[in-house]
């Protein structure tokens, strides 16, 4: 019982997309003007489903070629028995319906989104059809179904009018996502091409599929610069944040980093550290309205007027009321 519940856990593969479709789906609410409450907690949590569920049916359906390669047999809780392939398969469409209900709860817009969502992640992994086998297809259905359709998904449970807040971030969001499975095709190239699997970096080669995962990159790029320093859907603390917060967790790969390093292998360290960082970034930008509202009530209460007459918190409100403009005071 216990080997089968780990089994269940393995199977999610929750480590590899949990931080990322917080990204997603902040955005998607910060775009769209969206605030802190019970339909942001419902987008959230139907989306790291639907997400889920693309990852747990890819494991089910890619159980029989993992058992070939002894890497992937270990990683796999169904190639490595640790739940039986029937289970795998009927966890992972009880994770789908779950989301698909929270999705439904949040309107017809996000319901449509999230259902379509969910679509393509089965379509990608499912035998017959097996959108990540098509060159170029699997681009872009693993671009929609791990980003572009959560920020959606999101947006759309707060806004139902499109304009360049939606346009761009998506772009950015699509664009970061091809990036990430044309990276985790180069990463598998030498074992797939042995397996005889096709996706585009097969077909395109490495060096041209490196090329166009740099393409994509500097897209999802370009489309987030132009989001905060034209747009202004995200105000620059809010990049600082991101900035401090990557650099003090990408310490430790910069300093293991090695020169003469591969296009995958020198990239790969700094993912995690960048997604997380944004990740945390972005949920300040979303809690802080409400933290800071909720703290305006408190102070205005008697029990904050009593903590606000105490000595020590006169040099804190000094700090928190200063301003940038104060410094010219020195000159």
């Amino acid at each position: 019982m216990k080997a089968s519940i780990n089994g269940l856990i393995r199977l999610t593969r929750y480590r590899e997309y949990l931080s990322f479709v917080v990204v997603s789906t902040s955005l998607g609410a910060i775009a769209a003007y969206g605030q802190l409450c019970w339909q942001l907690g419902v987008v959230l949590l139907a989306n790291e489903l639907a997400v889920a569920f693309a990852f747990m049916i890819n494991d089910v359906e890619d159980a029989a070629d993992d058992a070939l390669d002894a890497a992937k047999a270990k990683r796999n809780p169904v190639s490595a028995g640790m739940i039986s392939y029937r289970a795998a398969y009927i966890a992972s469409f009880i994770v789908a319906a779950l989301s698909a209900a929270l999705y439904a709860l949040l309107g017809m817009g996000p319901f449509m989104i999230g259902t379509a969502c969910l679509l393509i992640a089965f379509l990608y992994s499912w035998r017959p059809v097996r959108l990540k086998s098509i060159p170029f297809v699997d681009l872009i259905s693993h671009a929609l179904m791990l980003a572009g359709l959560q920020f959606a998904a999101a947006y759309f449970t707060f806004s139902s009018t499109l304009g360049p807040r939606f346009f761009w971030l998506f772009l950015m969001a699509i664009g970061i996502s091809a990036y990430g499975e044309l990276f985790n095709e180069l990463r598998d190239l030498e074992g797939d091409m042995r397996a005889g699997v096709t996706h585009t970096a097969s077909v395109l080669g490495p060096r041209a599929a490196g090329y166009l995962a740099t393409v994509c990159l500097s897209i999802g790029v370009c489309a987030a610069l132009v989001s905060i320093f034209v747009v202004q859907v995200v105000p620059l603390w809010v990049m600082g944040l991101l900035a401090i917060s990557a650099a003090i967790l990408a310490l430790r790969p910069l300093l293991r980093a090695h020169r003469g390093e591969s296009f995958v292998v020198a990239q790969a360290p700094f993912h995690k550290p960048v997604e997380i960082a944004a990740a945390f970034a972005l949920t300040v930008r979303v809690v802080g309205p409400w933290a800071g509202s909720t703290a305006q009530v408190v102070m205005q209460s008697s029990f904050g007027a009593l903590i606000l007459a105490q000595p020590w918190m006169q040099p804190l409100i000094r700090f928190w009321q200063f301003q940038p403009e104060h410094l010219l005071r020195l000159f």
